[in-house]
């Protein structure tokens, strides 16, 4: 099927709302996403110098240490009655500067799928069946083979000069609010004014802001509360912890933005160097302390916190959820996805951090390597 009877296809249960197919029976058009996907890692990583740093490399910078993975990501429908316009879907990995992907071609059984880009580090898969009969199973899956790499880029405070740059898009969007971001907050800017003090420098002020979280931000899992809350409050997992670094760096004009990997966040903060070059600089808030530097293999499902997704209207989203649309009667949907170390060389030790998303979405550790125990949750 080309792609423009495709889309045709999937935007012809948006304009109506009701449709008939399977005979005289006319339908509704129903949906549902599940709960925003876990973020909430706050138990510390146990660093074994090797899989997972306990200090930045000695001489050497850039994206390192890569690893191979496989990859699978699928929805699967089955239907216990007739249903129509059946559409679903569910996030993608990206390719970045620290993660390559090769394949990605698509599988369907009984529907129509496609990888759809929803900004520059966003992406989904989306499935669409006209019609589901009682009994029958649809299903669409993407395979990757993944390398993953650490990053270590030795940045230092005297790389940037204290006046910046900011690119028109960036500006656009990595400094104004996103859902559940509240940059123009009082909240926000009461505690901005009170860790700024004397403090000019973009760095300086991204360090300080990354050093008051852990300290005072009482870990605490859960549904994710925004930026607001966790400061009132003063609790939150590494979903708060993370956004309430972005809402503080946005407010003191420092471009930041969230990074999703399996059950956690973290965030880039952007600058410029002396010769003008734009480098997106990782802060790691919840689980450990890394500024500028990553020193685990984490999947990189979405960067940015600020989404206008295909058939749910003029709403912004800050991550991604699985979702369906189905008139009739409601398929049994499920989202899977699985992520499996291999080994570099045959015979070699593919390490820890095998993982597979199960129905709450959470991306639980299915290995047993011996350094399983250690990893983040």
């Amino acid at each position: 099927m080309d792609r423009r009877r495709f889309l045709q296809l999937g935007l012809g249960a948006a304009v109506c709302g009701g449709i008939e197919s399977l005979g005289s029976e006319r339908y509704d058009l129903e949906s549902e996403a599940m709960p925003t996907p876990p973020a909430f890692s706050v138990v510390p990583v146990v660093g074994d110098g090797k899989f997972i740093w306990t200090k930045p490399p000695q001489g050497e910078t850039g994206y390192l240490e890569p690893r191979p993975y496989t990859l699978n990501v699928s929805i699967e429908l089955t239907s216990q009655g007739n249903g129509t316009q059946i559409k679903a879907t569910t996030p993608l990995p990206v390719d970045c500067p620290e993660q390559k992907l090769e394949g990605g071609q698509v599988q369907t059984q009984g529907c129509e799928a496609e990888v759809r880009d929803l900004g520059e580090y966003a992406r989904q898969l989306y499935l669409y069946a006209p019609q589901i009969t009682q009994g029958q199973t649809i299903s669409a899956k993407v395979s990757y083979k993944a390398t993953i790499r650490k990053q270590y880029h030795n940045y230092q405070r005297d790389q940037f000069p204290q006046k910046q740059t900011i690119p028109a898009d960036v500006g656009k969007l990595y400094l104004g609010e996103s859902p559940g971001i509240q940059t123009r907050s009082k909240e926000v800017h009461d505690l901005l004014g009170t860790l700024r003090g004397d403090l000019k420098h973009p760095w300086d002020l991204a360090r300080k802001f990354a050093e008051w979280i852990p300290r005072n931000i009482r870990p605490l899992i859960g549904p994710y509360t925004g930026v607001i809350t966790a400061l009132e409050k003063h609790q939150g997992d590494c979903a708060e912890m993370s956004a309430v670094f972005v809402a503080l760096c946005r407010a003191a004009g420092i471009p930041a933005r969230l990074v999703w990997v399996p059950n956690h966040n973290w965030s880039e903060m952007y600058l410029a160097d002396n010769h003008g070059k734009g480098h997106w600089i990782p802060v790691h808030t919840a689980c450990y302390f890394w500024f500028g530097w990553t020193g685990a293999h984490e999947l990189v499902i979405q960067k940015g916190d600020r989404l206008h997704m295909p058939d749910r209207g003029n709403r912004l989203f800050r991550l991604q959820e699985d979702w369906m649309q189905w008139g009739g009667h409601k398929p049994t949907v499920r989202y899977l996805a699985d992520l499996t170390p291999q080994p570099a060389k045959t015979g070699e030790d593919p390490g820890p951090g095998a993982r597979r998303k199960d129905k709450t979405g959470e991306w639980k550790l299915v290995g047993n390597h011996p350094l399983d125990p250690y990893m983040r949750r």
